[in-house]
């Protein structure tokens, strides 16, 4: 269990294989279903905003719209990183899975169109510019169990780079997250029912 000031607490899982030396680390956020999903914006416009704490839960989206970023909820599972570190995770698992081919790094495989691979390319180009610091864009958290966090530099007081909002989930959200079928109120006189009835 980890207290992250200003936030709450999480639970921190981690792996680690002696034999193959592979290691991973989870992320769990506990308590309560919020009524609200929450929506945190961060202006990174300097190096030393790549080193705030980030606590991505596993289903909040990531979006960058200057990077041409989006990474849906659950991919990643829940971590507890910076944001360089999130970043560069994405850019790893992304130009492993793109550009599958050993060492050859952003050549790609012999399949691939060189359009495509000018694209690709492209798109790392930005992803790392920014993961150097190098260009200012914006991070965009969705999470609608509200249970994703930003370091705040000011804190307690408000940052003036990060804005958080709380909105309304979708129907689609709700279901996703099994939240429709969610019942906490009355569900012992269901059973009850249902017992009476069987017998």
């Amino acid at each position: 269990m980890v207290r992250i000031p200003h936030f709450s607490e999480v639970v921190i899982m981690s792996t680690v294989c002696e034999h193959c030396g592979y290691r991973s680390n989870e992320v769990k956020t506990g308590g309560e279903v919020p009524e609200k999903g929450r929506k945190i914006t961060l202006k990174v416009q300097t190096k030393e905003d790549l080193s705030r704490d980030i606590l991505k839960a596993e289903s909040c989206s990531l979006a960058c719209p200057e990077l041409s970023l989006t990474v849906e909820p659950g991919t990643l599972g829940g971590r507890f990183t910076t944001i360089e570190g999130l970043l560069t995770q994405v850019r790893d698992d992304l130009r492993a899975n793109v550009f599958d081919t050993g060492d050859q790094g952003v050549q790609g495989g012999d399949s691939m169109a060189s359009q495509e691979r000018v694209k690709w390319s492209e798109f790392f180009g930005r992803l790392d510019k920014a993961i150097d610091g190098d260009v200012p864009f914006t991070c965009i958290l969705q999470d609608p169990l509200a249970g994703s966090y930003v370091q705040s530099f000011c804190a307690p007081e408000p940052d003036p780079q990060i804005e958080v909002e709380e909105y309304e989930r979708t129907a689609e959200e709700e279901e996703e997250l099994g939240l429709t079928d969610l019942k906490t109120e009355g569900y012992n006189d269901e059973v009850t029912d249902r017992v009476e009835m069987e017998e």
